[in-house]
């Protein structure tokens, strides 16, 4: 089990709560996607961040130099894919079949 595996399965034994107020907190404190060419107005308007986690928007996105793998929490949660904004949070992405 890898750093991604484990911190989803402590989020999975928190409360709806606890879990809401992490994701905040987080989107706050290590998220970069506000910073992406990816990113737009709508996904703003939307409050849309922290893809790699919540999983792609429903906002038309064109991917323009992905900046997933310079974000703190795609090292710190060793994260092996990218684009999450168009195609899924990191273990949608790990579970597709190819």
């Amino acid at each position: 089990m890898d750093k991604f595996e484990e911190v989803l399965e402590k989020m999975s034994e928190m409360s709806e709560k606890q879990l809401k107020t992490l994701i905040e907190m987080e989107k706050k404190r290590i998220c970069i996607c506000r910073d992406c060419s990816s990113f737009n107005q709508c996904i703003g308007e939307n409050k849309d961040a922290l893809f790699c986690i919540l999983g792609k928007t429903n906002c038309k996105s064109e991917i323009v130099n992905c900046m997933c793998s310079e974000c703190p929490a795609y090292t710190k949660f060793q994260m092996k894919h990218t684009s999450y904004c168009a195609n899924g949070s990191e273990e949608e992405q790990r579970t597709k079949i190819v």
